[in-house]
């Protein structure tokens, strides 16, 4: 892993046309990723299977990619989640 990769620009996506976006709420934050990525991490680690997180927040996902990819430097397995925006999810869904 390129140490680039885990870097965060929490800059909106598309800055033009969008509406200035509220910050993250740190706590907030810290809980979804205690109630969802914790018990994806430890199934994948356990059971070894490809894990589907879904966000409703793309700031939320690049958050959450980025503590999986330096996580991945010490537990491989979370290498097989995915981090999915509901939106892209439902887009996606056949």
């Amino acid at each position: 892993m390129a140490p680039a990769s885990a870097a965060l620009d929490l800059a909106p996506l598309d800055s033009a046309e969008s509406e200035p976006s509220p910050t993250l709420d740190l706590v907030a934050l810290t809980v979804l990723a205690v109630n969802c990525l914790a018990p994806a991490t430890m199934r994948s680690a356990t059971y070894g299977k490809a894990l589907r997180v879904v966000v409703s927040d793309p700031r939320v996902g690049a958050v959450f990619r980025a503590a999986l990819d330096l996580m991945c430097e010490t537990r491989r397995t979370d290498r097989l989640i995915e981090i999915v925006v509901e939106n892209s999810a439902a887009q996606s869904a056949p």
